[in-house]
């Protein structure tokens, strides 16, 4: 329930409400309300797929953690590596890697990175199943194999479905060691103060950086309408941890 409504408030299906209560009222006779409603509707979806906005959105969020370039030089070391879940989707013919979507493919990387400069850490994939597909963890667990983890260093976490009961399970799972939390970067202010609520001590360890300074972002575009997508669903998931709903 609480997906559904707030997938109605991205910038896109917002955009295609106001523009259908436009011709609903235009059809009532009431013209003014109508421009109105379509004016601000197609503002709003041109608006997010514009770069320079896309870009204002998620840089905040983006730049709240620093990457960690050498996880050896952390102090405590970190005894895990925790990879939260994307998507994973197995298919005949396929490779693990076009399997999991694009954001767990860089998100697992950067978590298989990590522990090679963390001699005795173990990974920690997590993530469960979406609808009728397999545990996202079961297709992280396969893609680190073949990427040459050894089995005995993974650790799955295949039954929470979203960020909450991930770090809930983070924590019962490894209790005050220190853990570096691997999620993409728009996410991780998310992940991060879900942590802190839970009494996780995780180090943050962003990546899959979406922000850009090219200047092709000037231009409208599918890309920087779903980088406002991401934004704006982050967004909304701290303002539901600030009200108490998640």
């Amino acid at each position: 329930m609480k997906l559904a409504a707030g997938g109605w408030l991205l910038p896109l299906p917002l955009s295609l409400i106001l523009i259908w209560l436009g011709l609903l009222f235009r059809l009532s006779a009431r013209r003014g309300t109508a421009r109105v409603l379509t004016a601000l509707g197609v503002t709003i979806a041109l608006a997010a797929a514009f770069g320079p906005v896309a870009n204002a959105l998620l840089r905040p969020l983006e730049t709240r953690y620093p990457a960690v370039l050498d996880a050896s030089a952390l102090q405590p070391a970190p005894r895990y590596v925790a990879v939260l879940g994307s998507g994973y989707y197995p298919r005949p013919g396929l490779p693990v890697t076009a399997e999991l979507d694009a954001v767990g493919v860089v998100r697992l990387a950067e978590g298989v990175r990590l522990l090679r400069q963390l001699p005795g850490a173990q990974l920690i994939v997590s993530g469960g199943p979406q609808g009728d597909e397999p545990a996202i963890a079961r297709g992280y667990a396969v893609a680190a194999t073949a990427l040459g983890v050894p089995a005995d260093s993974l650790i799955l976490l295949d039954t929470p479905t979203n960020t909450a009961t991930e770090i809930r399970a983070l924590h019962s799972r490894i209790g005050d060691a220190a853990v570096l939390l691997v999620t993409s970067a728009a996410h991780m202010p998310r992940a991060m103060a879900l942590s802190r609520r839970e009494g996780l001590h995780a180090t943050a360890a962003p990546t899959g950086n979406l922000t850009t300074v090219s200047h092709l972002a000037l231009l409208p575009s599918g890309s920087s309408l779903r980088k406002s997508e991401t934004a704006l669903h982050e967004y909304a998931g701290l303002l539901a941890l600030e009200i108490g709903i998640n």
